[in-house]
């Protein structure tokens, strides 16, 4: 009696372990702690599924404690030979241990491994029932474990489209759709708390550029960085969103009860963003010099607070920001302006350019003048071609007002291959100028844009071709910003047309990037001194400094020096004696029609 009480003992305390938990680890540990210890085993382990002898990436067991050594091998082989038996238990003696197999139906196989006294007969035949409860057990296990793992996955696909429709995947911020959930919430505690706020518009200026020079990696990386820099500029509870490629918008609330508080504290913010490009971005692979063009607008705005719903003002107010963002950006970038109703105007003309534009070029309406350089002595020597645009809706539009706008809408590409291609028709009517010394050039400007096509290289020596000219009678002229953007492949493309004898002038020189360190590197014939240093020479020792310094550098690595911009007598008889190769500018000739400036040129001997 007391041998079968004991028995019974054993089972109903090892059945009341079985399903004590959900988690098939703690079930199973849970289990095999207790028979070891009512069984007086050395060592108790679950086998998921049958081990392949030798493969331990196929061993799969509870607690996870095999280890390659004589025994552990043996043992792994000895469950799988036995899960091919007809058979519900084994024992092997090795040594001093017997070790007891058991079947899990449906599920594996248990190992239980006693030292010298083995189980009793009558107990093992009593321990069978107890593996099929287990075999049930760990099966339960299972299909919750299986239940978990579809409400996980399900969440996280949840998840996953929440943050695609609210978040932004690149950098992490919110996306336009949250932007616009949170300035509406933004607009509606304005109105309660009284309280001022601000939308940035914030735009990475070049940023295209870098992308198609650098390659996208290198775009997305500098995106991630700015967006990690410019969160260190907020408050926590502030909102930075990406709406766009290269455009951010950022919300700032509670920044003042009044308009000039709130205007000190936006410019602030402003001010600390600008900081961040004073210095090149270091990213993994290269440095890329960027900088912000921001737009502001604050709210609450009476003209936007009269008749309109919190959904249109906040439409209305990105508008707003995003009209002064274009202002500074097309005017002298690297800045912030807050938005004023008078933008609205000029936003409107930019969209009648834009419009007008497509127009413009299918029609070809656009025509060409040329400015005449001229030596120390007044003497033409060269030229520079010019697009001019006048709109029978529009009238004439300076290209300060018509030049940004097909930069932006990638327009510019096909209008500078016009000016390219009618300046080189223009050399092959009048070949007789450069064969007989009355010019030794024309130079056309190439767009940043135009500059950063894959086929850059292919279609200016293509369209050149075209008209049979000397490659030499032309001259390109890209801006500092241009060449110095990813200078690896400025200089690459600028070498592949200097082999075919196609020469590049620096425009702009000395307008604020890091060039003179770059200036030996850069395969240039000519240097063109900007503008803004040639104004009122005579009157500026700081300019003088500068413009001689340029020079000097010039001459020393070989380069022909032009100076653009001059427009009194005093400017000219400072450049008398300074040994440039060309000057430049409206006290010798303004620029010119095409019929004219061949009238012109015809008429010098």
């Amino acid at each position: 009696m007391s041998r079968t009480l004991q028995i019974i003992s054993i089972q109903h305390e090892l059945a009341m372990h079985i399903g004590l938990d959900l988690n098939l680890d703690k079930m199973l540990q849970l289990f095999l702690d207790r028979a070891k210890k009512r069984l007086s085993l050395r060592r108790a382990v679950v086998f998921k599924e049958a081990p392949r002898a030798g493969k331990e990436n196929d061993l799969l067991c509870y607690p996870y404690d095999h280890r390659s050594d004589e025994v552990n091998d043996w043992l792994v082989e000895q469950v799988y030979q036995f899960n091919q038996l007809d058979m519900m238990t084994f024992c092997h003696k090795k040594g001093q241990s017997f070790f007891y197999l058991f079947k899990i139906p449906h599920f594996g196989a248990i190992s239980f491994e006693r030292r010298i006294q083995p189980i009793d007969d009558i107990v093992l035949h009593a321990l069978l029932p107890l593996f099929e409860r287990l075999a049930v057990s760990c099966q339960a296990c299972l299909e919750h474990q299986k239940l978990v793992d579809e409400i996980k996955n399900r969440k996280a696909i949840e998840e996953q489209l929440r943050r695609q429709t609210y978040q932004d995947v690149l950098t992490g911020l919110p996306n336009r759709k949250m932007l616009s959930i949170n300035l509406q919430s933004l607009l509606i505690n304005v109105q309660q708390r009284g309280q001022f706020g601000a939308v940035f518009f914030i735009d990475l200026d070049r940023f295209k550029l870098i992308n198609d020079t650098s390659g996208h990696s290198v775009g997305d990386e500098l995106l991630i960085n700015i967006t990690s820099q410019l969160k260190t500029c907020i408050r926590r509870d502030d909102t930075l969103a990406r709406v766009g490629g290269d455009e951010f918008i950022l919300l700032l609330s509670n920044i003042g009860s009044d308009e000039q508080s709130a205007v000190t504290r936006a410019t602030k913010v402003a001010d600390k963003m600008l900081d961040i490009t004073r210095e090149s971005i270091e990213l993994s692979h290269c440095s890329v010099y960027t900088s912000f063009s921001i737009g502001i607008a604050l709210f609450p705005s009476p003209e936007l607070s009269a008749n309109l719903t919190i959904g249109e003002q906040a439409k209305h107010l990105i508008k707003h920001a995003d009209v002064a963002m274009y202002k500074i950006k097309h005017t002298s970038r690297n800045g912030y302006m807050f938005y004023r109703q008078e933008l609205q105007v000029m936003s409107a003309f930019r969209s009648s350019v834009e419009q007008r534009l497509h127009i413009a070029l299918r029609e070809q309406l656009f025509s060409l003048y040329f400015q005449p350089l001229v030596d120390v002595d007044g003497k033409v020597v060269a030229a520079e071609a010019l697009i001019r645009w006048h709109d029978e809706t529009l009238g004439w539009v300076g290209p300060q007002d018509f030049i940004p706008v097909a930069e932006e809408s990638g327009l510019i590409v096909d209008i500078g291959l016009w000016v390219l291609r009618h300046t080189c028709e223009l050399i092959a009517q009048n070949r007789d100028w450069f064969d007989r010394g009355k010019l030794r050039y024309i130079s056309v400007n190439i767009s940043p844009r135009q500059f950063s096509q894959a086929h850059f290289v292919e279609q200016i020596l293509a369209v050149i071709d075209e008209y049979n000219i000397s490659h030499s009678y032309l001259l390109l002229e890209i801006t500092e910003g241009v060449a110095m953007e990813n200078i690896t492949t400025a200089i690459s493309i600028m070498n592949a047309l200097a082999a075919h004898n196609l020469h590049f002038m620096l425009d702009d020189f000395g307008s604020g990037y890091s060039s003179l360190s770059y200036l030996h590197k850069l395969p240039l014939k000519s240097v063109k001194i900007d503008r803004s240093f040639v104004a009122k020479i005579d009157q500026s020792a700081d300019n003088q400094v500068i413009v001689e310094a340029i020079i000097y550098i010039s001459r020393h690595f070989s380069l022909e020096c032009v100076v653009e911009g001059v427009e009194t007598l005093e400017e000219r008889a400072y450049f008398s004696d300074k040994g440039v190769a060309a000057i430049q500018g409206f006290h010798f000739f303004k620029p010119q029609p095409e019929s004219a400036f061949v009238a012109l040129i015809n008429a010098i001997h």
